[in-house]
């Protein structure tokens, strides 16, 4: 997939069909449009585009921190895995200030070349939040042909929105956002150095960073982790490591056992699948020791049960 950074970097495209969202965690209302994009695409031999952005819009607009589903890299990476052809990251400072109407005739048109456009059925364009309603005939006027994706409702009758899978992971309920998503919630990135404590320990971790990353509670998870060609079930510390007074940057520690390998440097996937207990404080050493080996305990009985 190609991308391109910014306003100015647009080029035209051979007859495109494109789309614009944040796309946070790329789920399943996503997905059914971004099917929809190439259908569409693939009918007039055209290419399938997506725009999206550096930042989400309400953070630009409200000030606010948005915990992301997906950082940007991962983003783009599931937007490619789903047929679009070419992305457009803007940052929103370009484009907030645009109504409908400009949005349509100077990005698309004019940088673009692009006459069809795909809407998720709930959205709005542009300052004036222009609704699904009045698109069609505003995007006629200029050019533009404007289609709405098909609608998706999770069991409930509810749209599925990536709020919705932020609620969902904050109260811990990692079926629903699976659900939501269509796939389990992951976590993937860089394994960093730690401070070796779980070496000490007898069960070494692999460290994750979570920063940014809409998240579920602290606690521990059985999770599966993949790593290159490996896929096997493990324990992860979601938390602060309160036993040790480290302060209150949050990671993610991961022991996968029977793997010995130095995985410092590597690229891990981290599937949570549901969580065992709290993270809390303990005493002693010994302790968390004895802790851990009934966590190990329970993850040997989930693998046992083919329930991870």
């Amino acid at each position: 997939m190609k991308v391109t950074h910014g306003l100015a970097a647009l080029e035209p495209l051979d007859r495109g069909v494109g789309t614009v969202g944040v796309f946070d965690g790329v789920h399943r209302g996503h997905r059914q449009l971004l099917y929809e994009l190439t259908v569409w695409a693939r009918s007039v031999g055209g290419t399938p585009f997506a725009v999206t952005f550096d930042r989400h819009p309400i953070e630009v607009l409200r000030g606010e921190t948005v915990p992301l589903i997906l950082p940007l890299p991962e983003r783009l990476e599931e937007l490619g895995r789903h047929g679009v052809q070419n992305t457009a990251v803007l940052g929103f400072e370009e484009i907030r200030s645009l109504d409908a109407a400009a949005f349509l005739n100077d990005v698309l048109r004019a940088r673009l070349a692009c006459g069809r456009f795909l809407l998720g059925f709930d959205s709005r364009l542009g300052c004036d939040r222009a609704d699904a309603r009045a698109l069609p005939e505003i995007a006629s006027a200029r050019g533009v042909e404007v289609r709405i994706a098909s609608p998706v409702l999770d069991r409930e009758g509810q749209k599925i929105g990536s709020s919705a899978i932020r609620a969902a992971l904050r109260a811990g309920d990692l079926e629903r956002a699976a659900n939501l998503l269509g796939r389990p919630y992951a976590i993937r990135g860089v394994v960093e150095r730690g401070a070796g404590r779980g070496t000490k320990l007898g069960t070494a971790t692999a460290n994750l960073p979570v920063a940014g990353r809409a998240l579920p509670p602290d606690g521990v998870y059985l999770v599966r982790v993949f790593w290159r060609d490996k896929t096997a079930g493990a324990v992860a510390n979601l938390g602060v490591q309160p036993t040790f007074g480290t302060g209150n940057e949050r990671r993610l520690e991961v022991h996968v056992p029977g793997w010995n390998e130095d995985l410092y440097g590597e690229n891990l996937e981290v599937r949570l699948v549901r969580q065992l207990r709290p993270e809390r404080r303990f005493e002693s050493a010994n302790a968390l020791k004895a802790q851990i080996a009934a966590d190990l305990d329970a993850l040997a009985q989930a693998l046992a049960s083919g329930d991870i």
